[in-house]
């Protein structure tokens, strides 16, 4: 008989907007995985999560040299009831593989991590194949610190998402460039910004990751 998930009351997670929910659930024997489901909630409002904050509990100390690593997935939606999987089993099906959002460690006991929902292209597949609420599952793992890479650091890919969409506008212009401006330079119309702007727009509409795909 497997021994029922135990409430654990060490870590903490906060969306900004909602509760603080303590009710993460201890998954194995070993107290180091734990699980907390957020349930009910839509794919746009998933959308516009674009940070959360994770914390130790007041009083609550991991053991030396440890920390907490914070990672998400999809297990289910309205149209996938079971919600028998848990973080770190293999326990029913799951629609994504965990993702790292971020640590914590005694040092450094609390942190406001951005989740990279609005730009996953996992994510917005997930969002886009259905009409209704999504689950997502936090697993935290409690980590040696020697194991643990850029502790605090966050799952941030402005930088990337920025690079792609700036690839894409030069490409687009690029395609209007008829070489009358000799070697270096690119000559558009005036207007070439806003049919980027305008095309960009349409496109994202149907694929909201689009520009992540296919591009150098």
């Amino acid at each position: 008989m497997n021994q029922a998930q135990q409430p654990s009351q060490v870590l903490g997670v906060l969306i900004p907007g909602g509760v603080v929910r303590t009710d993460f659930l201890q998954t194995d024997n070993s107290g180091t995985k734990f699980s907390l489901v957020l349930s009910g909630i839509s794919g746009a409002d998933i959308a516009s999560i674009s940070e959360l904050v994770f914390f130790l509990l007041p009083g609550v100390n991991l053991p030396t040299d440890h920390g907490a690593m914070l990672y998400w997935q999809i297990i289910s939606t309205t149209d996938q009831t079971s919600m028998d999987s848990t973080p770190f089993s293999d326990q029913g099906p799951t629609m994504t593989e965990f993702e790292l959002v971020g640590a914590i460690t005694n040092d450094r006991p609390s942190g406001s991590f951005r989740t990279g929902w609005a730009t996953n292209e996992t994510l917005s597949t997930a969002i886009n194949s259905i009409s209704s609420s999504i689950t997502i599952n936090l697993g935290v793992s409690i980590e040696h610190i020697s194991s643990i890479k850029n502790i605090g650091a966050i799952k941030d890919n402005t930088t990337h998402v920025a690079k792609k969409i700036a690839v894409n506008l030069f490409n687009f212009m690029s395609s209007f460039d008829d070489g009358s401006g000799g070697g270096g330079n690119i000559v558009v119309p005036k207007n070439v910004f806003d049919r980027w702007l305008s095309r960009f727009e349409a496109k994202a509409r149907v694929d909201p990751n689009f520009f992540m795909k296919d591009q150098s």
